[in-house]
């Protein structure tokens, strides 16, 4: 799922697609938590369920945190022990461990205000409801232009409250409806528009579609990744490259023929008016 980016320029609006996805994390289907949070985070860690070590290091990790509830125990600021937890939590083995969320950070925002966004955003939709949360701003490096770098968070929630004595014997259920989804949207697009206004800049997001607001003349663009961003560079055509160029191909088709609408219209007018 997306967020509509704009900026206000002269009277006009410019749109971009910016990232919002969230996706379980499943033993059942082949997922580890651990594993998950070795890959956001760099950290060596061991998945005790799975009985393997991950290793992977990473040297684009910008900010790195857990958040917790005050009331759950100290070990939970360890990733270790926090993922120990979680594992130990669910007995089943097709069980979801947790939710993890990755959203798009502006660009055009220092990383302090990017770590704002976050904590705003992990606070009140999950620390202030019983939750921790695993964090990870990742800078989304473009080697040849740091200007167009494309940093993201990558968030873990686990599917269980926590208290003093640990995670909760009961799943939050309560976050499985499918309101949160749009509620989550919501909250992450005003996290953002509060950090574009103390910066003083005059770009917004929108966690609705174009068609809801009334915009139907523009199909958003979509995200290309960073593996696929690099091979278009090299010259070498990927799936997303092409859906991008045949999405920009019917936006421009769809101004020339609403230019071409508008320009008749204006003859009708003329014509009426003599």
């Amino acid at each position: 799922m997306d967020v509509q980016k704009f900026r206000l320029e002269k009277g006009m609006i410019f749109w971009q697609t910016t990232i919002f996805e969230v996706a379980p994390i499943s033993r059942g289907k082949g997922h580890s938590v651990t594993k998950r949070a070795n890959y956001i985070s760099g950290e060596r860690l061991r998945d005790n369920y799975k009985h393997e070590t991950y290793y992977r290091k990473r040297d684009d990790v910008m900010f790195n945190r857990i958040y917790r509830p005050a009331n759950a125990p100290p070990e939970f600021y360890d990733l270790q022990n926090l993922c120990d937890s979680i594992e130990k939590a669910e007995k089943r083995c097709d069980a979801r461990t947790a939710r993890e969320f990755k959203c798009s950070l502006p660009n055009e925002l220092p990383l302090r205000e990017q770590i704002n966004i976050v904590s705003e955003f992990v606070i009140n939709n999950f620390v202030e409801h019983g939750l921790c949360a695993i964090v990870a701003i990742h800078e989304g490096r473009n080697v040849d232009d740091p200007t167009r770098n494309n940093p993201h968070v990558h968030i873990i929630v686990p599917t269980r409250t926590v208290d003093s004595d640990g995670f909760s014997k009961k799943k939050d259920r309560e976050h499985d409806k499918r309101d949160y989804i749009v509620k989550w949207r919501k909250h992450w697009a005003l996290a953002q528009n509060r950090a574009y206004e103390r910066n003083g800049l005059d770009i917004r997001v929108s966690h609705e579609s174009l068609e809801v607001q009334g915009i139907r003349d523009r199909e958003p663009t979509i995200h290309i990744s960073r593996i696929d961003w690099q091979r278009e560079k090299r010259g070498e055509r990927t799936r997303s490259g092409d859906r991008k160029r045949e999405i920009r191909k019917r936006n421009m088709d769809r101004k020339r023929q609403l230019e071409k609408e508008r320009e008749i219209n204006r003859e009708v007018e003329r014509d009426r008016s003599r």
